[in-house]
């Protein structure tokens, strides 16, 4: 039974790395030379790099300092490493990204972002300020070698978190939480209180709401009656930051090995540490559908992104163009923006939410160095391309993902006739009426 297990989850295990194979594939092949072609990098986001797409799932964890990030690190990984430096006070001042290897090691900042087998090359644009507070763990733990951690330098509160940063921590939290599959946020049960630093931290995080879980740690250390009121005014917090209706998942234990002080609530703190991971567990299955996801949303990006710009360039008039001079046509474009962007969406029929912010495209047009007449023109080509990409060829990857299938009959199921509810339809009211009006 366990070998048939095994061969199942090595067959699973192939089968991923060739759907992964395919969509990397499809970016480089189809999607990367349009964004090269309109220029994308330098008004949306950078090209994804290989590196970063065959990079293990990362899980980030985030919080204020001694909230037990480390602790936790140490409880998954089952090491005792001695570069986990865990103290009450403030300890860990880098950022820390825990990978797998053969033999117990440190990687400093400046050589891991070099290194081809680690994901971190894109953080050299924060430059040797940053990367001297950045290194790599090496441990030969058996979690990692599906998983990566990456643990952060608690945040600070009041006049500390001004000292002795020489990198912006938000916008750092902010490049981690993009490329994270997991991001866990941490608290401790005695101490609920948002700094300045940590809201900016957390509102960085809006865009990635869906993948951030909530830790409430040390919850063992207070009693059942106040555990109740620490964990209210936890959900209370957290949604008036992200401002969402949904209730981010919430994980109460202490993620250490020690013995718990008070005994009120073991099977909780047992239920959420075994959930804890049963979560990681899932996620090198659920990485890749996040990255197929991912991928989609940046080609319909894209698609929006080559219309867009390409409406702008056949929009400029022909005695600008005979001129050639990058001033006139910046400031025709710039001052006609938005009736331009307006006349593009409706020729077109992109929708509201995929059209670019109206400001910051004006900024990206006036920083535009490369002059503006070598914006791609119209191509038809170019997005039916994209579009055969989000048609045909995602649905295709879909299928070959272990767990995700639809039968041809549920495509088919009948819809509710008009006018009748779908609770009516399933009680029978709707066949009722429809056998009266036959009669």
């Amino acid at each position: 039974m366990a070998e048939d297990e095994q061969s199942r989850s090595r067959r699973d295990r192939s089968n991923e790395l060739g759907v992964l194979r395919k969509l990397w594939q499809i970016y480089a092949e189809t999607v990367l030379p349009l964004e090269q072609k309109s220029f994308y990098e330098h008004f949306c986001a950078p090209p994804i790099s290989l590196e970063e797409f065959e990079a293990r799932p990362q899980v980030l964890l985030l919080g204020q300092y001694s909230t037990g990030k480390t602790s936790m690190v140490k409880w998954l990984t089952e090491s005792e490493s001695n570069y986990f430096d865990v103290r009450p006070q403030p300890s860990t001042d880098k950022f820390m990204a825990v990978v797998h290897g053969d033999e117990e090691g440190i990687i400093h900042g400046n050589a891991a972002a070099c290194l081809p087998q680690l994901p971190y090359q894109g953080l050299s644009k924060f430059g040797t300020d940053f990367l001297g507070s950045f290194q790599a763990l090496v441990l030969p733990s058996e979690i990692l070698r599906d998983i990566t951690f990456i643990d952060t330098p608690g945040v600070l509160s009041g006049s500390k978190q001004r000292i002795g940063r020489d990198y912006d921590f938000a916008k750092i939290s902010a490049w981690m939480a993009d490329r994270a599959d997991l991001v866990l946020l941490t608290f401790d049960a005695h101490k609920l209180d948002i700094s300045d630093e940590f809201q900016q931290v957390m509102e960085v995080l809006r865009p990635h709401a869906g993948k951030v879980r909530c830790v409430l740690n040390k919850a063992d250390q207070i009693d059942a009656s106040n555990l109740v009121r620490v964990y209210g005014a936890l959900l209370w917090n957290v949604g008036k930051v992200f401002q969402t209706p949904e209730v981010a998942r919430v994980f109460v234990s202490s993620f250490w090995n020690e013995p718990y002080r008070f005994q009120d609530h073991v099977t909780l703190f047992e239920e959420d540490k075994a959930a804890v991971v049963k979560e990681l567990q899932s996620l090198p299955h659920t990485a890749l559908l996040r990255k197929i996801n991912n991928l989609t949303a940046r080609v319909r990006r894209v698609r929006t992104h080559v219309i867009v710009v390409g409406y702008l360039r056949s929009r400029i008039p022909l005695h600008l163009r005979a001129l050639g001079a990058d001033g006139p046509i910046r400031h025709f474009l710039c001052s006609n923006l938005e009736s331009l962007l307006s006349e593009a969406q409706r020729v077109h029929g992109l929708s509201t939410g995929d059209m670019p912010k109206l400001e910051v495209l004006r900024g990206k047009l006036q920083d535009f160095e490369q002059g503006l007449l070598h914006l791609p023109v119209p191509a038809t080509g170019d997005v039916r391309r994209l579009d055969a990409v989000l048609e045909k060829e995602v649905p295709q990857l879909l299928s070959g993902v272990g767990g995700v299938s639809l039968s041809k009959e549920s495509l088919k199921a009948p819809l509710p006739s008009p006018g009748c509810s779908s609770l009516a339809s399933f009680l029978g009211f709707g066949n009722r009426k429809r056998k009266r009006e036959d009669a």
